[in-house]
């Protein structure tokens, strides 16, 4: 049976040219047709959370849409493609793997026989320029979004099409509430990733960081995760502060500590 590890993209593998490049040029064409306060940036992000909150979650990622959605009801005369500028600024130093030797973990974790997946809400059109670029497409074997299967995370029928081909060992990303839950909810073993993770912190290991009480409080209180709370089903097995990490655990341990928190 084919033995996958998955792996989240942005914030976890990759930085994507969204927020510093693509963002900010939409702003600048849009500028001039906007006469409202904080220009079309929060108006954007307003639909996504608009329809992330009546659970269309599919759609929620899908910016050209909500783009086009917004010009028209705002009446400005303008086509702006998306995909058109992620290409444009999918070039270095735009952007970049976040730690720069990752693609020697992934080939070692090729290696040891393992197929490595990612499992993103960005959609293809928007996630695979970036891949290319930053050389990280060929070392994956399969490319999940909610383009091609219809669902987000954390929704678990995300998974459907990669689990009809072979076991999900592990998933790695970077947020406890698609990734980790994602993860817990079908019961792989999950690995938040923490590159901001204090020195001292560093010197624990991975699977024993949960126990780390009041670090794991800090970690619910980044993002915009709301009302999240440490409950179980939002607890990662394991933290790690660097892909490097998973070549020195045991991936196939669903569960190798207790949690006590």
């Amino acid at each position: 049976m084919n033995k996958y590890i998955t792996f989240d993209l942005d914030e976890t593998l990759m930085q994507n040219p969204f927020s510093k490049w693509v963002l900010p040029e939409i702003a600048s064409l849009v500028a001039s047709h906007l006469e409202i306060r904080g220009g079309i940036i929060p108006e954007i992000k307003q639909e996504h959370r608009k329809r992330l909150k009546e659970t269309n979650t599919v759609a929620a990622y899908d910016w050209d849409n909500i783009l086009e959605q917004i010009l028209e009801e705002k009446k400005i005369p303008l086509k702006i493609n998306i995909v058109d500028l992620v290409q444009k600024h999918a070039v270095d130093p735009k952007v970049y793997l976040l730690e720069k030797n990752a693609l020697s973990v992934l080939e070692e974790l090729k290696k040891r026989g393992y197929l490595l997946g990612v499992i993103t809400n960005g959609f293809y059109k928007y996630q695979f320029p970036v891949m290319k670029t930053i050389q990280l497409s060929p070392y994956i074997d399969k490319i999940i979004t909610p383009c091609n299967t219809g669902y987000a995370k954390p929704e678990i029928n995300m998974a459907d099409s990669l689990l009809g081909k072979g076991k999900i060992i592990a998933h790695v990303g970077d947020r406890l509430d698609h990734d980790v839950y994602f993860a817990n909810e079908l019961g792989v073993l999950s690995i938040l990733i923490d590159h901001q993770m204090p020195k001292a912190l560093r010197q624990i290991s991975p699977n024993k960081r949960v126990e780390q009480k009041d670090y794991v409080k800090t970690l619910f209180k980044k993002k915009d995760y709301g009302n999240l709370i440490p409950e179980e089903k939002y607890m990662p097995k394991i933290i790690i502060c660097s892909i490097w990490e998973l070549l020195e655990i045991n991936l196939e341990d669903s569960n190798p500590k207790e949690d006590t928190i």
